[in-house]
């Protein structure tokens, strides 16, 4: 069956249906395709982070949309869903998602994979103190750490919308949980949707069920919610979007307008139907204006319309990948939206032959834009699509000549499928510290002995995290003690040994040989204060 698959994978390139007009479906007939998301690779080709069936799907295309190769993760046994994908400046992927193994719930899944496409390692977190959880959006912070957006109910709904960080090398560093409810007890059901830095300052988009104020708080109702976080991970405000004005809607992204404005996008509901929604808000964590786009706006048959990503064409001037609804029909037809800041429309399309699916926008290298959707046939067989347009929205033509792609793999990179068999599991969130104790503990110096026990008449103390020791001594060394300094104590609390410690320094080496056999403690103090200990053993 396996091998199967496989075959069936590598005949992707016959399925392709190409055309002068920069546009692509991808997939094959009785097979579920969906896309998720594009990102622009290093080389001007495109990574599709999509489904293929209930297996996660990385699509390699060129510059022209045209699939290079494929990666299947995953197993018939696994449901694998991957939302986002980042490549860092080596080509590394990092693929962020859901396993569903077995009857189980569906649970945050990351991948990292080479610059080939290969496997490096995969993390799971099993949260048994949670009733579900997924990776819904991440983003590379300035050190190269990975930021992820997680969605992970427990069954009292206090503690929802995580943000995650984890190293390059899949080192879980911190957690913390925002929106809690906590500090809002009136909260419901929330769940982000979508993370950005914007001005020194994070955004989650997203909703929230709550109450209405004064009102009956056995009913809730489904409102936009942005939560504001500042650059040291500390929540400044949230959102509940229109609840003053008894709005109900949803929150998919937003992007910065300036230095202060924020303009999220989503969708308005209302008696059964919906329209697309603009709603602007402040870094203070204050609305300022929204403009709901009616279907009087647009073609007379239209009932429905949405809102799902957004880029900026110049500083007052938006593009939205958009949805519509034709009256007495529920296809979901796929679109575009040019509005300007006050919300007026200049021009709109819609495209009626992609039918259904979500819609991801990315603004690309030569200033134009790819949408990767998926389209639905007559026979409802779904494949994903993707295209590309200019601020006009024109669809583009092809690229002429040859491009070289890949080229960070020093070989041909073949379609295939990942094995994600042997991931990593964490089984509770509390086995990753929380951002305090991280920090906490970034304010430590880790001392490791070796040997130790030591009979060779020598220690070696190395070192870690000495970064945070001071460039230079200071001036007057602090009351209560002296520069950053090594100094080793015997049991009966005697300074046997000392010296000074540097910013960086990784080890030292202790001459113990006129030591008497017995137990030691290396202490480096800075500013008065203990940065680091061990135990050293010294035997004869």
């Amino acid at each position: 069956m396996k091998n199967l698959f496989i075959v069936q994978c590598l005949l992707l390139l016959a399925m392709i249906a190409h055309s002068q007009k920069w546009e692509n479906s991808i997939g094959q007939l009785n097979h579920y395709e969906s896309s998720r998301r594009v990102i622009e690779h290093y080389d001007k080709g495109y990574l599709i982070s999509a489904q293929y069936d209930d297996l996660g799907w990385l699509v390699k295309t060129d510059i022209n949309g045209n699939v290079l190769w494929n990666k299947v993760l995953g197993e018939y046994s696994d449901q694998i869903i991957t939302e986002k994908t980042l490549i860092d400046e080596l080509g590394s992927l990092f693929l962020f998602g859901i396993m569903v193994q077995d009857i189980e719930p569906f649970w945050p899944l990351v991948i990292k994979l080479n610059a080939c496409g290969e496997k490096q390692w995969c993390k799971l977190l099993y949260q048994n103190d949670y009733e579900y959880g997924s990776f819904i959006d991440a983003l590379f912070l300035e050190n190269g750490d990975l930021l992820a957006l997680a969605n992970m109910p427990d069954e009292e709904q206090y503690d929802m919308i995580f943000l995650i960080c984890f190293s390059n090398d899949g080192e879980y560093k911190w957690e913390k949980s925002f929106a809690s409810k906590v500090n809002y007890p009136h909260f419901g059901m929330r769940l982000g949707n979508r993370i950005q830095i914007t001005n020194n300052m994070y955004i989650i988009s997203g909703y929230v069920y709550s109450p209405y104020p004064n009102g009956d708080t056995n009913h809730f109702y489904q409102r936009p919610m942005y939560i504001g976080i500042d650059d040291e991970f500390n929540e400044q405000w949230v959102i509940e979007y229109g609840i003053s004005d008894s709005l109900l809607g949803k929150a998919l992204t937003s992007i910065a307008v300036n230095d202060s404005l924020f303009l999220g996008i989503g969708i308005y509901k209302h008696s059964g139907f919906y329209d697309a929604w603009a709603m602007y808000y402040n870094n203070k964590g204050e609305e300022v204006e929204n403009f709901i786009f009616t279907n009087s706006m647009f073609d007379p048959q239209i009932e429905k319309t949405a809102f799902y990503d957004i880029q900026n064409i110049n500083d007052s001037l938006f593009l939205a990948a958009s949805g519509f609804c034709y009256q007495g029909n529920d296809d979901n037809i796929t679109g575009e939206i040019i509005f300007d800041i006050a919300g007026n429309i200049s021009k709109y399309e819609i495209r009626d032959g992609i039918k259904n699916g979500t819609r991801y926008l990315i603004k690309t290298f030569d200033g134009k834009y790819v949408i990767a959707t998926s389209s639905v046939d007559n026979n409802l067989n779904r494949d994903v699509y993707i295209y590309k347009i200019n601020e006009n929205l024109e669809q583009d033509t092809i690229y002429p000549g040859n491009y070289t792609y890949d080229s960070l793999c020093d070989h041909t990179i073949e379609s295939g499928v990942i094995d994600l068999a042997g991931c990593d599991i964490i089984t509770s969130i509390g086995e990753i510290p929380t951002l305090e104790e991280y920090r906490e503990n970034m304010q430590k110096i880790s001392i490791t002995a070796s040997p130790n026990p030591s009979n060779t008449g020598e220690v070696l103390l190395e070192f870690e995290n000495t970064e945070i020791l001071p460039a230079s001594p200071p001036l007057i060394p602090p009351r209560g003690g002296t520069v950053p300094s090594l100094i080793v104590y015997n049991m009966l609390g005697k300074k046997v040994h000392e010296e000074r410690v540097y910013r960086y320094q990784c080890a030292a080496r202790i001459d113990v040989s006129d030591w008497p056999a017995g137990m030691y403690v290396a202490t480096i103090f800075s500013h008065g204060q203990v940065k680091g200990k061990c135990k050293v053993v010294v035997s004869r």
